[in-house]
């Protein structure tokens, strides 16, 4: 089966397919990569969380705010100071039973986990159409498949804020995360598997 049939309005299937996949590899790397933003948010939350409650905690003791309370101010100060800590520890546990900080951590990074399969199976699906390994059918068989497997994750994905998507998109413009030079690549092989000048070229051996 030709890799390029003309459709209707004449423009080469194969290219219309590889551009549409392009394009749900293009959503999947953000939506993975913004779930993975999300997720370090979540993680910051809470370690502040945790931080604050161990603060509350450690000066909440009665003997030691009463102690230093009765120091400092007079007696009727004194018990108010004491009784407002009190009230500060009590929001603080409220606010980790209503503000579950590390577990919508766990929650985004297993969904940037599944995302993470996707968006690799989407990047060898253009790989093997662009040489040719793949039939027109086989491929939009392939297509449809991730395509499910992708709506079902985002069925199930909680949701993530546009903080969460602009350090993504910052992520991915200006830091280039999901892109390697050739020699950074090269860095990280055995010197057999290396081809850029400098690292062993094995094309010229």
């Amino acid at each position: 089966m030709p890799l390029d049939p003309t459709s209707s309005d004449g423009a080469p299937s194969h290219a219309l397919l590889v551009g549409q996949i392009r394009e749900a590899y293009g959503r999947i790397c953000y939506a993975h990569k913004t779930q993975e933003k999300q997720a370090d948010i979540c993680h910051e939350k809470h370690r502040r969380q945790r931080t604050v409650r161990v603060a509350l905690t450690a000066v909440s003791s009665g003997a030691f705010v009463a102690s230093l309370a009765g120091l400092l101010l007079d007696e009727q100060w004194a018990a108010v100071v004491t009784s407002f800590i009190a009230v500060l520890v009590s929001a603080s546990s409220l606010s980790d039973k209503t503000f579950r900080h590390g577990e919508e951590t766990h929650q985004h990074r297993e969904a940037a986990a599944r995302l993470w399969n996707v968006r690799e199976s989407y990047l060898s699906l253009l790989v093997d159409l662009n040489s040719s390994s793949l039939s027109m059918d086989e491929a939009r068989e392939a297509r449809d498949a991730l395509q499910e497997a992708a709506g079902a994750i985002y069925a199930d994905a909680p949701r993530t804020t546009p903080d969460a998507y602009a350090r993504a998109q910052k992520a991915l413009q200006v830091h280039d995360d999901l892109t390697f030079s050739v020699a950074e690549i090269d860095q990280l092989l055995p010197p057999v598997l290396r081809t850029h000048k400098g690292y062993g070229d094995v094309a010229g051996e």
